[in-house]
C-alpha cells in the first residue's frame, strides 16, 4: 500500500470509495463557496464605505516579511523611520497585511481627527489591547472602553482636573532631593533621574506617600513597568495573535505587590505628627477613594492610571528638553536670562511667573511637537466605518474599514509634517527650534501631544505644571548642562556622514515601548551656578 505523502490529492480522492469521493468533493465545494461568499461580502461591505488604502510592499506569503521587518525595526529602535517611509504615499495612509490580519497606518490629520474625535464611537481600544495590557493596566482608562471607561474617567477627573497649592510644595521637596543627586559634578543618565523624580512626585501627590526612588539603589517597580512596556508593545504588533503570547507575570507581580503595600499602609492608622501633612495625605486621591469604601480592584485601576499617565509624559518630555538644550547651549543662555528677569535665581517661581516666560513655554511646546511622549495610538474598528482620506490611487478618496481592523495613528509623524500654514523661513520641522512658535501656530490636528477629543489626557495640566516648574528651578540651580557624547551608546544614535566623508554621530533614536522615548541613556553633566569646570 503506497504511503499517503506520495499521493496527490485527486489521486487519493479517486482511490476512496464512491460515497467517500462524493462526500469529499462536496466538502471542498462547500468550503470554496463559503470562502467566496465571505470574500465577496467583505468586498461589498468595504465598497459601501470607501476604497482601499495603498498596500505596503510585501513579497512573502501572509506578509511574514512585513512582520519580520516591523519586529526588527522595533528592536533596533527604528520603527518611526520605517513608518515614515511607509506613509510617504498620497493620502499618507497604508494598509498592512500580516499573518492574515489587516492593519492600517496613517499620519493624515483628517484621519487622526476621525479616529479620536468625529467618529470616536466607531473606534475602540478593543479586547485584544485590553487583554495584552491587562497585566499592567487592569481596567484603567488606558485599556477600557464604553461605560467602564466613562466611569473611570469621571472618577479620575475629580482628582486631577485642578492643581492644588500643595502640589508645588511636594514638587519642590523632590526637586531638592534631585539637586543633591546632580550637584556632585558627575555624569548621569538623565532619564533615570527624571523618571525617578516624576514617579516620586506623582505617588506623593496622589497616594500621600512617595515611592522614594530618588534615594534608593534598587528600582523594582520602575524596572517592572519598563519590562511590561517593551514586551507588550511587541505583542501588540501581532494583532489578534498577541494575547496568545504569555505576558510578564513576574513584572506584573512586582507592580501589584507595591500597590497592595501602599493601600494597606494607607488603611492603617495614620500617626503622622504634622497635622498639615496628615490632612494632605487624607485628602489625596488614595485617601479619598479609601474613605468612599471602593473595592481594592477599583482603587488599583485608578492608581495605575495615575502612575502611568502622571509619570511618563513629563519625564519623557523633560529628558528630551535637556538633550536638546545640551546640544544648543545658546538657547539655554536665553532661558536663564528670562528666568533672571522674571523670577531671579533665589526665589521660588510662582504659577503666574511661569506663565509669563514665553521662551520657557515655547521650549516645552517645541519639545512636545518634535518628541511627543505618545508617539502612536492604536485603535480597532468597532464596526464597519471609513476614514476621510487615503483611498484610491491618488489618496484622496475615503478609505473603507471593516469591523475588527486595527489602525495605528502616528502623532509623531503628523507633528513633523509641514502641513500647517507657515512662513517660508520657518526652520525644518525635523529640528528643535523653539523660535518657530513666535510666528507659527499649528492647525489643531497637526499638534496633539496630549491627544484631542474624548480621550484627551486628563493630567495635562499637572504635567505642564511639573515641566514648567522643574525647568525653571533646575536652571536657577545650574547654569549649564553638558551632553557626554563619549558615554552614550552608538547603537542608539542614527549614523550620519560628515562633509569630510567620515562617520559622525547623529540624532538620538526613538524607542517605541507604549510611549516614545530616547532609545538610549542621555548622559549629561550639570554645572552648578557659580562653579565653572
Amino acid at each position: 500500500m503506497p504511503v499517503l505523502h506520495n499521493l496527490r490529492l485527486p489521486t487519493l480522492i479517486g482511490r476512496l470509495s464512491p460515497s467517500h469521493s462524493i462526500l469529499s468533493s462536496l466538502i471542498f465545494t462547500l468550503l470554496g463557496i463559503h470562502l467566496f461568499i465571505t470574500w465577496h461580502s467583505a468586498r461589498q461591505r468595504l465598497r459601501k464605505h470607501g476604497e482601499k488604502a495603498p498596500a505596503a510592499p510585501s513579497w512573502a506569503p501572509f506578509g511574514i516579511d512585513l512582520l519580520a521587518t516591523a519586529v526588527r525595526r522595533l528592536i533596533s529602535n527604528d520603527f518611526f523611520t520605517w513608518s515614515r517611509e511607509l506613509l510617504s504615499v498620497p493620502g499618507r495612509t497604508v494598509s498592512i497585511s500580516m499573518i492574515g490580519q489587516d492593519l492600517l497606518m496613517t499620519d493624515a490629520p483628517e484621519n487622526i481627527k476621525a479616529v479620536l474625535s468625529t467618529h470616536f464611537s466607531d473606534w475602540a481600544k478593543g479586547e485584544t489591547f485590553h487583554t495584552i495590557w491587562e497585566d499592567l493596566m487592569l481596567d484603567s482608562i488606558f485599556a477600557s472602553d464604553g461605560a467602564l471607561w466613562h466611569a473611570n474617567k469621571d472618577m479620575l477627573r475629580t482628582f486631577i482636573s485642578k492643581l492644588r497649592s500643595t502640589d508645588y510644595d511636594v514638587t519642590e521637596k523632590h526637586i531638592s532631593q534631585l539637586f543633591q543627586n546632580l550637584e556632585d559634578g558627575e555624569s548621569y543618565d538623565f532619564f533615570d533621574q527624571i523618571d525617578r523624580f516624576s514617579l516620586d512626585v506623582v505617588t506623593d501627590v496622589f497616594f500621600g506617600e512617595s515611592a522614594g526612588t530618588l534615594t534608593s539603589e534598587k528600582q523594582p517597580v520602575r524596572e517592572a513597568v519598563e519590562d511590561m512596556y517593551v514586551w507588550n508593545t511587541k505583542r501588540v504588533l501581532l494583532g489578534n495573535l498577541g494575547p496568545f503570547l504569555p505576558g510578564s507575570p513576574k513584572a506584573s507581580g512586582v507592580m501589584h505587590s507595591y500597590l497592595d503595600r501602599v493601600i494597606d499602609k494607607a488603611r492603617a492608622t495614620n500617626e503622622e505628627s504634622d497635622p498639615d501633612e496628615k490632612s494632605r495625605r487624607e485628602d489625596s486621591m488614595l485617601g479619598s477613594l479609601l474613605r468612599q469604601g471602593l473595592s481594592r480592584k477599583l482603587i488599583k485601576d485608578a492608581m495605575l492610571a495615575i502612575m502611568l499617565g502622571g509619570k511618563d509624559p513629563s519625564s519623557i518630555t523633560l529628558v528630551w528638553v535637556i538633550y536638546e538644550l545640551a546640544r544648543q547651549p545658546e538657547i539655554l543662555v536665553k532661558l536663564r536670562e528670562e528666568i533672571a528677569h522674571t523670577v531671579g535665581f533665589a526665589p521660588l517661581p510662582t504659577p503666574g511667573q511661569l506663565k509669563q516666560m514665553p521662551l520657557l513655554q515655547n521650549i516645552i511646546k517645541e519639545t512636545l511637537r518634535l518628541h511627543p511622549p505618545v508617539g502612536y495610538n492604536i485603535r480597532v474598528a468597532a464596526k464597519d466605518t471609513s476614514l476621510p482620506t487615503g483611498g484610491g490611487l491618488d489618496g484622496t478618496k475615503p478609505v473603507g474599514v471593516l469591523k475588527g481592523t486595527h489602525i495605528i495613528t502616528s502623532n509623531l509623524g503628523v507633528q513633523r509634517l509641514h502641513s500647517s500654514p507657515a512662513p517660508p523661513s520657518l526652520p525644518s520641522f525635523d529640528i528643535f527650534a523653539p523660535s518657530r512658535w513666535q510666528s507659527w501656530t499649528p492647525d489643531l490636528w497637526t499638534y496633539l501631544p496630549f491627544n484631542h477629543g474624548n480621550r484627551v489626557c486628563l493630567g495635562r495640566n499637572f504635567a505642564m505644571m511639573q515641566m514648567e516648574y522643574f525647568l525653571c528651578r533646575i536652571f536657577q540651580e545650574f547654569e549649564s548642562v553638558q551632553l557626554m557624547d563619549e558615554e552614550m551608546d552608538r547603537k542608539c544614535l542614527y549614523k550620519v556622514k560628515g562633509v569630510d566623508g567620515r562617520e559622525e554621530r547623529g540624532e538620538m533614536k526613538i524607542k517605541m515601548a507604549l510611549n516614545t522615548k530616547p532609545a538610549g541613556a542621555v548622559m549629561v553633566k550639570f554645572v552648578k551656578t557659580g562653579k565653572r569646570q
